[in-house]
């Protein structure tokens, strides 16, 4: 059995770290550092994109609808008004929400929406300059709702509200400054009125923006906390079924899983089989050796019993001491045969140094093989473990170093 990675623990550790660090913070920045970041980019990129282009669309409408407003108080312009505002301004930015579909990075999606808001106010200034009419000056004090749209609406980042708030303002300065026959009032209040729009929705957008990264900030740190404790149960339940010393699968896990198989086999109707393992003169390899030996010992011989399994369809378990089983799954007798002929080899290969009695100089083991097929007769899985037993009994007194097969158990 594997132990848990650390690699994902160490990332969820450090992360959590970083979160703590800035919600330890009294203000609330604008940005994380380039680890958070990533992760909130990552996290919240979708969504926001998904946002800008549903709010995005709902703005071209409000735009375009504009048109209907013109015809009313400049008609003179009417025309020109649907040209630009649907043949030039409209294509353009339905072309970039478009493109928001591939979610950008935040900074080019920002940048994008900037153009797209300093556009509109481009448009929206020079139909106010080619108009005629009267009243036509009047329509420079809705420019404000440009930068309203752009800072709350689209929820562009900070900088980039900074950078539409004064784009506008100076596109809207200069055409009210270059068109004729204004008063001082008519080409400097609507600039004004926009100024003012603009540092409101700026305050606006930056405790938005602030109380959005704070909230995400907790949310991935109750996220973060649900998976490490669902790490460390993982970690608690993988070490409550496995081997301290040898890493392999306890007797509990051993348990479980050997009815678990049986059950299955009760349904599927195949066959099963058990090899109970015991390493041969182990006492008096540790009165020799020592028992950090011993040990080191038991774990090679764990390793080497593992080396010849089959994965998720075999199960090798440390029973207790030097006594080891390995439970295979839809296996005839013939193939658990030639399954402790490799473990036989395998201890043969390992050549671990052994002063026995019986003049073997190596460390061997005896394994006990049993097999049953599970039938609904009153039979159970003990009786496997039984048969298993009774056949390592007859290989230890046959001379060790051996397999010996029990009688069906079933």
């Amino acid at each position: 059995m594997n132990d848990t990675p650390e690699q994902p623990q160490q990332n969820t550790t450090a992360l959590l770290d970083r979160v703590g660090r800035h919600l330890a913070r009294k203000n609330r920045p604008l940005s994380f550092d380039p680890v958070v970041e990533a992760v909130f980019q990552t996290d919240t990129a979708a969504d926001r994109n998904r946002q800008t282009i549903v709010a995005g669309l709902f703005a071209l409408v409000f735009f375009n609808g504009f048109i209907v407003i013109d015809a009313i108080t400049r008609p003179e312009i009417l025309g020109m008004s649907a040209l630009i505002r649907l043949c030039f301004v409209t294509p353009i930015c339905l072309a970039a929400l478009f493109w928001l579909r591939r979610s950008p990075p935040q900074w080019i999606r920002d940048s994008v929406l900037t153009c797209c808001a300093i556009l509109i106010a481009l448009g929206s200034n020079y139909l106010l300059y080619i108009a005629t009419s009267d009243e036509a000056h009047y329509s420079a004090f809705s420019f404000g709702l440009i930068v309203i749209g752009a800072n709350i609406v689209l929820h562009i980042g900070f900088n980039a509200a900074l950078a539409t708030t004064v784009g506008c303002c100076v596109v809207t300065a200069f055409f009210l400054h270059a068109t004729p026959d204004l008063n001082w009032s008519e080409r400097n209040l609507p600039v004004y009125y926009m100024a003012a729009m603009g540092v409101i929705t700026l305050v606006a957008n930056y405790r938005l923006e602030g109380n959005l990264r704070h909230a995400y900030l907790l949310m991935l740190r109750e996220r973060l906390n649900a998976q490490e404790v669902r790490r460390i149960n993982e970690q608690l339940n993988a070490y409550s079924y496995t081997d301290a010393l040898t890493g392999i699968a306890n007797r509990r896990r051993f348990e479980q899983f050997l009815q678990s198989a049986w059950t299955e086999a009760l349904v599927s109707g195949e066959t099963m089989s058990l090899l109970v393992i015991d390493v041969d003169f182990f006492k008096r390899y540790n009165d020799s050796f020592g028992h950090p030996a011993g040990d080191a010992c038991l774990q090679q011989v764990a390793r080497a019993i593992e080396g010849q399994t089959r994965g998720d369809n075999d199960l090798p378990a440390r029973l207790g001491g030097e006594e080891f089983a390995v439970l295979l799954r839809h296996t005839e007798t013939i193939q658990a045969e030639t399954a402790a002929s490799r473990i036989h080899r395998a201890m043969s290969q390992l050549g671990l140094s052994h002063g026995r009695p019986d003049g073997n100089g190596y460390v061997t083991v005896s394994i006990g093989l049993a097999s049953a097929t599970p039938r609904h007769d009153g039979s159970a899985a003990g009786e496997l473990v039984e048969a298993a037993d009774k056949a390592l009994y007859q290989a230890k007194r046959h001379g060790r170093n051996r397999t010996i097969l029990a009688d069906r158990a079933a």
